[in-house]
């Protein structure tokens, strides 16, 4: 579980800077031991190998240290309020405090900063909650990035991400894909076909313009696993003869959901 705000944050990390974070939280949680500013999250290179399968098995421990020496190095902003003046705050932070490897071992060990820590554990009604194993496969960090926003959404069925705001939460440089197509063809594409590939979602969208400029993209977020209303109910046949039986005279049209995608 990553926190609402923690996933609303700028912040721009390589596929295996993501994958370390994520693989943290979850194994914490799964042990039920909890994050906490002076203990370390150990992480061996055999059980990441196991848990993100498109990584380079024969590397996996040098990609594991280098992408947790650069995390070392990376910052998070954080959109808060400020308590005496109610305005926005814009807070920096680091991800992690502290960054150890043992070359024997072939393990290393991170330790989460205070601030990072308090929005990973925040109450759970703020929390966006998904399996490790539904952004294991993917190879884009742009993809783990968009799911997470998407992901947000599942139960409202869509979202709009405004172009701009979105290049600065991906932490997407002035000089890159500077034209709307490339962003589109190497970002929004590539994330998108691997969120439906590999994900619980299926997720289609559409370019919305203001003018003749494309300002923002409307998403439609569908949950594969989630089953149809009807593949528990009762037979149409079973159904109708029940609630004659209850005295109702007439059945309405069943409610379907909105079928369309873009």
């Amino acid at each position: 579980m990553k926190s609402n705000r923690l996933i609303e944050a700028s912040y721009r990390l390589s596929l295996n800077e993501q994958r370390i974070i994520l693989y943290a939280i979850c194994r914490c949680r799964e042990e039920q031991k909890g994050l906490f500013p002076d203990s370390p999250v150990v992480i061996t290179a055999e059980a990441f190998a196991k848990q993100f399968p498109s990584i380079d098995k024969g590397h996996v421990y040098h990609q594991l240290k280098e992408a947790m020496d650069a995390l070392y190095d990376r910052s998070v902003t954080l959109y808060e309020t400020d308590e005496d003046t109610g305005k926005e705050q814009v807070s920096k932070t680091r991800w992690i405090s502290k960054a150890s490897y043992v070359d024997g071992a072939g393990r290393i060990k991170v330790v989460f900063t205070h601030d990072v820590i308090k929005y990973i554990t925040r109450l759970e009604e703020e929390f966006t909650s998904y399996q490790l194993e539904k952004v294991g496969q993917m190879t884009s960090a742009y993809a783990v990035r968009i799911y997470e926003l998407l992901a947000q959404h599942r139960e409202i069925g869509n979202r709009t991400l405004n172009l701009k705001w979105l290049r600065e939460t991906l932490q997407i440089a002035a000089d890159e894909y500077k034209l709307t197509a490339d962003f589109i063809k190497r970002v929004l594409d590539v994330a998108v076909d691997q969120v439906n590939k590999h994900s619980d979602l299926t997720v289609s969208y559409k370019p919305v313009k203001t003018g003749r400029a494309i300002t923002d993209f409307a998403f439609k977020i569908k949950d594969k696993e989630r089953k149809p209303k009807s593949a528990s109910a009762p037979s149409d046949h079973a159904y109708r003869a029940k609630l004659e039986a209850n005295g109702q005279q007439r059945i309405p049209d069943p409610v379907t959901d909105d079928q369309e995608e873009f």
